[in-house]
């Protein structure tokens, strides 16, 4: 699939519908912009990490210690 958006004076594009539908894009989600060593750019969408997603995989996190878990996410302890 090949769609084209324009770049607006303010620098800004839009995602076309038919791709955020496909990668199910939201707003707040990522657009990732990488350069090949082919000198090409990729695009790719992704999530925004948050604290709901990660909590349970903390080193001694237990179920429904979320408080204690955002506190050492804040302080780089994780």
């Amino acid at each position: 699939m090949t769609v084209a958006t324009k770049v607006t004076e303010g620098k800004q594009t839009q995602v076309p519908a038919e791709l955020r539908h496909r990668f199910g894009v939201e707003p707040g989600d990522l657009v990732v912009w990488e350069e090949t060593p082919e000198g090409e750019v990729r695009v790719r969408f992704r999530k925004p990490k948050r604290l709901r997603d990660i909590a349970g995989t903390a080193p001694g996190a237990s179920q429904g210690d979320a408080v204690e878990t955002k506190k050492r996410a804040q302080q780089g302890d994780l």
